[in-house]
């Protein structure tokens, strides 16, 4: 895999600071939704390189979806979930 192969995070933190809404990241969500490993000043992961699994896209891919999909529908699927967190995200924040 090249690094244009990988995918395009824009390291926006919208899936950080809403992680409490997926099954996957329930069990790392503070109460207000948001990974217990965000930093909020930076807006950066502070366990970063180590991580979990799920949080790491393209590894996620290579173990659990290059059987059923092409890297770019994954990223694709991936891109679209970004978006909508984006704004759902900016809606809380206009609270």
């Amino acid at each position: 895999m090249t690094l244009d192969d990988r995918f395009p995070c824009q390291r926006c933190a919208a899936c950080c600071s809403l992680v409490g809404e997926t099954a996957l990241g329930k069990s790392l969500a503070l109460p207000d939704g948001s990974c217990k490993h965000l930093n909020k000043q930076t807006n950066l992961c502070s366990i970063y390189d180590h991580r979990p699994a799920f949080c790491r896209v393209d590894e996620y891919y290579e173990k659990n979806c290059a059987s059923t999909m092409s890297r770019d529908e994954f990223h694709r699927q991936n891109l679209a979930c970004c978006e909508m967190l984006r704004s759902r995200l900016g809606e809380q924040q206009k609270r």
